[in-house]
């Protein structure tokens, strides 16, 4: 399977998993952001610990050898803040626009690839950095229609990038599924020592329903994350598969307009999914 039909499946299933969050964070009685990032990672672990260890035993321990353990210490660390400030971004009315806010990270991941990677250099690839730019400044210019937490996508596009790049250097040389694993287990890990008492108090107070949607996120977050890691392996480049990924942008509007009924700024919202999609499609399809 190609690194782009990888991609493709990895758009569907992130976009799934992301309505489900907005579910869960939008509730009358809500879980925390950081709750549902500790159970989502935690349950996510749990999953596809079977299949790691089954499946890769010799390899199982590998991510604690000496030259990877800093890096990947240093993506947990950086991917606990990011997932937390990126959930936080989701209270909001209408997530597709810290859906778009969150596409910072295709610029972040881009340059990091070709810096780190030596990954392609070209006109259309800078064209398409440049529309999605342009995307999130559109967004920002009529700020009145804008809420605060829409900017901590920004804040998390920016460090989630650094982690897309880092987490290819270590996928390339480390089982995708085995990486998963003690990624998701050390992140679920660090989100919950930065404020044990918060998590435990936000997971005290919800009903069964809500962990059955974040069993449902995290089931297709763990899809998506698998297609993602496995899609480095076969030739894709982070910049690329980081922006492809933001096809689930368009995703959400359409879902928000026929479903949930979200009329308000609908015509500037499409103005610059679009733009954002045709820096996507540019970054994913040429070379």
């Amino acid at each position: 399977m190609s690194w782009f039909t990888l991609n493709i499946f990895g758009v569907l299933s992130v976009a799934a998993a992301e309505l489900f969050q907005q579910n869960i964070l939008n509730k009358e009685k809500p879980i925390s952001p950081r709750t549902s990032s500790v159970l989502g990672y935690f349950i996510q672990s749990l999953i596809i610990l079977p299949f790691a260890y089954l499946s890769y035993r010799n390899d199982f321990f590998g991510v604690f050898a000496s030259q990877r353990v800093l890096l990947f210490l240093a993506v947990t660390i950086l991917g606990s803040f990011a997932t937390v400030f990126y959930l936080r971004s989701f209270k909001v009315e209408n997530i597709s626009l810290s859906g778009i806010f969150g596409s910072l990270s295709i610029v972040v991941s881009t340059i990091l690839g070709i810096y780190f990677f030596n990954e392609s250099v070209t006109g259309m690839k800078f064209l398409g950095i440049g529309l999605i730019i342009i995307a999130i400044f559109s967004l920002n210019f009529r700020n009145a229609v804008l809420e605060k937490n829409h900017f901590l996508g920004l804040l998390s596009g920016a460090l989630f990038g650094i982690c897309y790049t880092i987490d290819k250097g270590l996928v390339e040389t480390i089982p995708p599924i085995v990486y998963i694993f003690w990624n998701f287990l050390f992140l679920s890990f660090f989100a919950f020592i930065a404020n044990p008492k918060e998590v435990i108090s936000s997971a005290r107070g919800n009903i069964s329903g809500v962990y059955k949607l974040i069993i449902f996120s995290g089931i297709f977050y763990l899809l998506y994350n698998i297609f993602t890691f496995t899609a480095y392996t076969v030739g894709g480049e982070v910049g690329k598969v980081d922006a492809i990924n933001y096809g689930q942008v368009f995703l959400i509007i359409l879902f928000e307009y026929i479903v949930l009924k979200h009329r308000s700024s609908l015509g500037r919202k499409l103005v610059a999914a679009a733009m954002a999609f045709a820096g996507i499609f540019i970054l994913g399809v040429y070379r």
